[in-house]
């Protein structure tokens, strides 16, 4: 008896592992699509993400933002940055989403966002935006995983 408990929980757990890849894979794809006419950086402008707020930042790229998408909710079709990095001759490719919510008071951060399916996607604090983000490398294959903040591809 005690073995069919183990081999139907095993079975149960098992099966909760998959539905939440799954989910989780249909979320990122989710994303792709929501941002697939992103991949032209002037379209995205024209969308709002008008302003370069960092740079180029090594390993992450420029992060142009949307400001009216900056608030204290995760929509997982409306990510409020597009990361671009240079790519060929004066071309910007999107390589990367970043979600951010505010935090009001850095020295006493509430959670951190729920976000996507399962535990991978770990959010950072930025303490020099005071936001609570988190990369999604949509665009560019990331070794250290999609959710990293930094990708070893760019230098």
């Amino acid at each position: 008896m005690l073995f069919l408990f183990a081999f139907f929980s095993a079975c149960l757990f098992s099966g909760c592992a998959k539905t939440r890849k799954q989910q989780l894979e249909q979320e990122i794809g989710f994303v792709r699509n929501a941002v697939a006419p992103y991949m032209d950086k002037k379209k995205a402008i024209a969308d709002g993400y008008d302003t370069d707020v960092t740079g180029y930042r090594t390993q992450m790229g420029f992060h142009y933002v949307n400001g009216s998408l900056l608030d204290d909710k995760f929509e997982l079709g409306r990510p409020e940055l597009m990361l671009y990095a240079p790519y060929g001759n004066d071309t910007m490719k999107l390589v990367a989403v970043e979600y951010a919510t505010p935090i009001t008071d850095i020295n006493n951060p509430p959670p951190p966002p729920e976000g996507f399916t399962g535990s991978h996607d770990v959010w950072e604090i930025n303490t020099e935006f005071n936001l609570w983000t988190l990369h999604v490398w949509i665009g560019l294959e990331n070794t250290h995983g999609i959710f990293s903040p930094h990708n070893p591809k760019l230098p």
